[in-house]
């Protein structure tokens, strides 16, 4: 199991390998983690991967085209598209505000 953290609501919880964070915020509305579209086409819900990232899938062209539009900010990911691939003692997602 991998503790999530979400920031800035300060939720944690300890989820399995194979996560999809979609279902995981689904199942977790206190991860307070905005959505839209919920298919790489918004960008509404992207996340700064503050630690952790070796345990996350790699991003798909459609994730990282809608990432190019914002400007790809470094360690930004949208939390629609994320899995967790592989276990780490600890990932923190900071939810990037929407300006």
């Amino acid at each position: 199991m991998t503790k999530l953290r979400f920031e800035p609501s300060g939720y944690e919880l300890d989820v399995p390998t194979g996560s999809r964070l979609v279902d995981v915020t689904d199942e977790h509305p206190r991860a307070d983690v905005p959505y839209s579209c919920r298919s790489a086409s918004c960008g509404t819900c992207r996340v700064e991967v503050v630690e952790g990232m070796e345990g996350l899938s790699k991003p798909d062209d459609d994730e990282l085209d809608v990432l190019d539009i914002f400007g790809n900010e470094e360690n930004v990911r949208l939390c629609c598209q994320i899995s967790l691939e592989n276990e780490v003692p600890r990932l923190v997602l900071k939810v990037v505000d929407p300006d």
